[in-house]
């Protein structure tokens, strides 16, 4: 360990030093909480101090009677001297007075008194000695120190809160016992009620600490007051935190003998019954804590942690067989070893635990078990496995029943989806939890009939359920990723924050629910142009052991962006690892991506034939979980390589499907029809509304389209401007080959760039406006209304008003009045 970071404050104290030399005396006194090293400065000023020239005097306190050398009053030092007093918060009133005479004359002497003190010991006692003095504060280390002082990383580290004293025993093998000795010792008579705050963990109210420690909360507060004064607690609102992880942690498993008792205590406070397990998981198993779980169980298990699964596994080893609250207790530690993540030996106990042939209830909960395990693999076939027995001996209970529409849907059998949900509804009413599952399966359905309002209501409600009725890891995990889902659909920016609440439970629960999410976010992340991120998705997802059908999506991902690149070698390898994946489950509504992969990928290879025939395919035969549905928002860059293959007749009917399962005004729909129709001005307008919705590559491909449609048509200076606008969101992406490609079609036309670049369209003023929003301008300012224009132009209300939207921009009009008049002042 070595002294760091404190550079700043041995400066504050060699300047006072020098100025003390040449008769500028002054008191400094350096203040900090205990441990943060007061007595580490002192002494390392004390070093450097030796050959200065001035006499060196330490003065002691001594403990308990807090004397000093000042306290019969000023002692005859040698001048130029320094006096350095650590441990000021102990010494006697004498000395302070003392002190404070010498406080007062200090100035005009060559004398330098350095004191240290602990900063919130009775701050009143030198408040008035604080207003004569230098006062220098000591911070806790910041990370560079702490790197430099342990000489490397550490993963204490940050429980020590940049603490030096705490940091410098982090790798002792007694650091419990020192730690722990340290902290009594600070905190004296009070230590009961801070170990009792340490067994409570990150928060505790005055009323749960008084209640453990055997306290009125009145005293519990005056003890929370005076170990806040020494640095030990915090306290805001009614909660009581210790300050250092490191030392609650430590003090903690010094104190696991009472956690007993502490759980009493929670218990008899009507404590949430999880507060009261985490206490238990840390003591022995007693007669007490067997009825107690036989009584909770059921209702620990579906928010469970890993300590409640070992609780209630040690709970199911002391009980010997046959006796009645076994049962009960096997099951509940079933599904505590599900919902925390230790999905294979929650399969094995279920498996055996239904060889006992327990009664109807449990059985059916062990069957839950099984089913959510296979259906959270994506596996439909073993899902259906399940309950199949359940099934030949009659109608399937509630819980079953949801799970075996989402089996069904899983499979892709919507028909028996419905009968599945149609049954499961019947019973939802009198559980919240089956009403949850039906409202996740609903907008799976919606989101497949691109209802995506219907879908976002169903999610909503499913929320509200899970928060007020009734809860499910699982099924918190799949509403959040089918919003996620729903809002990479919808463009809505808010999907990254909804991906990364759901990845830490997608994680604790493993099972397809996690390469799932990798696959939500690398989709996201291709569709908003984040590619490094995708392509980061993609890897951490493939990295995984198993993609429970994945793995197929992930590589079309990494296919699209290196396609993009220009890495043609790796994005062939990675279509063929998507043609060979295994692709069932969820992995369905990803199909169309991947032959959207494999026929872009023909298209680069020059081979327009194979190009074209694989978009006739995914046009006539069925591709995903709902081919009508599923190809429409996966056309565009189907209907571009249709027209690039010259099949016009191709080219409509994609855009008729988009026009069937799409809003009239979709930008897409805009697009590809001036993509047929080489409508410069429907293309320009797409560029821009693909731009405002956060959808930068069809952006770019829209302007790049549009920039091939004005060189053809001999508009050199216009493509130049529109050139712009692509090689700008291609170069953001990195999309060289994008870049080269557009760069080639325009020097076939003869177009040439300059050596630095095309220059792009102005973002202000006449010149910024596109000739489609030059022909709003001109109607507006004749008096129609946005609909009129939408009908004079033959588009729809949404765009009009997106183009007014614009144009009121970038001409800096505040009202359609002022564009009119300025039109005309124009004209």
């Amino acid at each position: 360990m070595t002294f760091v970071g404190r550079d700043d404050s041995l400066r504050v104290l060699a300047d006072a030093t020098s100025a003390a030399k040449v008769g500028q005396g002054s008191l400094v006194v350096v203040r900090a909480d205990p441990g943060i090293g007061v007595t580490a400065l002192l002494e390392a000023h004390l070093a450097a101090m030796r050959d200065s020239g001035l006499h060196l005097n330490r003065v002691p306190v001594l403990r308990p009677s807090g004397r000093t050398s000042l306290s019969a009053g000023t002692p005859h030092w040698g001048e130029p001297a320094m006096i350095v007093i650590d441990d000021l918060h102990h010494a006697d009133d004498d000395t302070l007075l003392t002190l404070h005479g010498l406080a007062e004359e200090i100035y005009g002497r060559p004398l330098l008194v350095v004191a240290g003190r602990h900063r919130g010991v009775a701050p009143e006692r030198f408040a008035a000695l604080d207003r004569f003095a230098i006062v220098h504060d000591l911070a806790p280390l910041d990370d560079d120190a702490v790197s430099a002082m342990l000489q490397g990383p550490s993963p204490n580290a940050a429980a020590a809160g940049g603490n030096p004293w705490l940091l410098s025993r982090i790798d002792d093998a007694d650091r419990v016992a020192q730690v722990t000795s340290w902290a009594a010792d600070l905190a004296g008579s009070d230590v009961h009620v801070l170990r009792c705050a340490a067994l409570l963990g990150d928060a505790a109210s005055v009323d749960d600490l008084a209640a453990v420690a055997g306290a009125t909360p009145s005293d519990v507060l005056s003890a929370v007051g005076r170990m806040s004064a020494r640095g030990l607690v915090d306290e805001s609102g009614g909660e009581v935190r210790v300050r250092y992880p490191l030392v609650r942690d430590d003090l903690a498993a010094a104190s696991a003998g009472v956690r007993g008792s502490v759980a009493r205590a929670l218990a008899d406070r009507g404590a949430p019954a999880e507060r009261v397990a985490d206490q238990l998981a840390h003591a022995p198993v007693d007669p007490w804590t067997v009825d107690w779980l036989a009584e909770r169980a059921h209702q620990l298990t579906s928010r469970t942690t890993p300590a409640v699964a070992r609780l209630l596994e040690r709970a199911v080893a002391a009980l010997p067989p046959g006796d009645p609250r076994l049962p009960e207790l096997r099951v509940a530690w079933v599904e505590a070893l599900l919902w925390s993540g230790r999905t294979e030996q929650a399969r094995r106990a279920a498996s055996e635990g239904l060889l006992a042939d327990p009664d109807e209830t449990l059985r059916h909960r062990l069957l839950v078990v099984l089913g959510v395990i296979a259906n959270g693999e994506f596996d439909a076939e073993a899902a259906l496995a399940v309950w199949e027995t359940e099934r030949r001996e009659g109608e399937l209970p509630a819980r079953l029943a949801a799970l075996d529409a989402y089996a069904h849907l899983l499979a892709g059998d919507l028909e028996a989806t419905q009968r599945a949900v149609s049954r499961a509804s019947r019973a939802a009413a009198d559980d919240p939890l089956v009403e949850i599952y039906l409202c996740n399966v609903r907008a799976i359905g919606q989101c497949l009939l691109r209802d995506y309002a219907a879908a976002g209501e169903q999610l909503d409600r499913a929320s509200v359920l899970l928060e007020i009725s009734a809860y499910d890891r699982a099924q918190w995990l799949m509403s959040r990723l089918l919003r996620a889902v729903l809002q990479n659909l919808e463009h809505d920016p808010a999907v990254t924050e909804t991906i990364e609440q759901a990845r830490p439970v997608a994680r604790e629960l493993g099972l397809g629910f996690l390469p799932w999410t990798h696959t939500i976010a690398a989709v996201t992340a291709l569709n908003f142009g984040e590619w490094d991120r995708a392509l980061a998705e993609v890897e951490a997802g493939l990295a995984l052991p198993h993609q429970h059908g994945m793995a197929g999506p992930l590589h079309a991902v990494a296919a699209t962006i290196l396609l993009n690149r220009g890495d043609l070698p790796t994005a062939r390898v990675h279509a063929e690892l998507a043609d060979e994946a295994d692709l069932y489950g969820v992995a369905m509504f990803y199909e169309s991506l991947m032959m959207v992969t494999r026929a872009v990928l023909a298209g680069v290879d020059g081979d327009l034939k194979r190009a074209v025939d694989v978009v006739r395919d995914v046009v006539d035969h069925d591709v995903g979980m709902r081919h009508d549905r599923s190809v429409a928002p996966v056309c565009v860059p189907l209907v571009r390589i249709a027209v690039a293959g010259g099949e016009r007749d191709l080219a409509h009917r994609l855009i008729d499907r988009m026009r069937e399962w799409s809003d009239e005004d979709d930008s897409r729909i805009g697009y590809c029809t001036g993509l047929v129709d080489r409508d410069v001005d429907r293309l320009l307008a797409a560029a821009q509304d693909f731009a405002d919705n956060s959808t930068p590559l069809a952006a770019a491909q829209a302007a790049q389209d549009a920039a091939v449609a004005l060189a053809a048509s001999g508009r050199s200076d216009a493509a130049k401007a529109a050139y712009q606008s692509a090689i700008d969101g291609f170069a953001a992406m990195a999309a060289h080959r994008e870049i080269d490609r557009t760069a080639a079609h325009l020097r076939s036309y003869g177009v040439q760039l300059g050596a630095s670049g095309p220059r792009g369209r102005p973002k202000h003023g006449w010149d910024s406006l596109t000739g489609a929003e030059m022909r709003v301008v001109e109607l507006v300012a004749q008096g129609l209304t946005n609909r009129e224009v939408a009908e004079r132009l033959i588009l729809s209300v949404r765009t009009v008003d997106s183009h007014v939207s614009r144009i009121l921009r970038k001409l800096d009009c505040s009202s359609r009045l002022e564009l009119a008049v300025k039109y005309r002042d124009r004209s």
